[in-house]
C-alpha cells in the first residue's frame, strides 16, 4: 500500500475526478477487492465498510466521504480511479409498430 504507484493515466483520472491520495489509502485500507482479470483487482468500499470507516475516523472521514470510489490495481501499479454509479434497471422497450 505504501509503495503504489500510479499511472499516468490514474493520475490524470484522480486529478479530474477529485480522488486524491488520501482516499486511495482510505480504500485501500478499509475496502475489499475482487478479481478482475489475471493479476488485476479491483477495491471498493461496501456501505458496511463506509461505516465502519466512519466510526474509526469520525470528522475526517466526512470530509473525505464523496472522494470514494474504486480502483483497479495491477502488480501494485495503479492504473485508473473512477466514482461508482447505479446500474439502471433493463425495461423493454417498446418500439411503436
Amino acid at each position: 500500500m505504501n509503495n503504489l504507484q500510479f499511472t499516468k493515466h490514474a493520475t490524470t483520472r484522480s486529478q479530474q475526478r477529485g480522488i486524491d491520495q488520501e482516499a486511495v489509502s482510505i480504500i485501500m485500507k478499509y475496502g475489499h477487492c475482487s478479481h478482475v482479470r489475471g493479476d488485476t483487482k479491483s477495491w471498493s468500499m461496501s456501505k458496511q465498510e463506509k461505516r465502519y470507516a466512519r466510526g474509526d475516523l469520525g470528522k475526517a472521514f466526512t470530509k473525505i466521504e464523496k472522494k470514494l470510489g474504486y480502483l483497479v490495481i495491477k502488480n501494485n501499479t495503479l492504473i485508473t480511479v473512477a466514482h461508482p454509479y447505479k446500474k439502471f434497471k433493463n425495461k423493454k422497450q417498446r418500439f411503436a409498430r
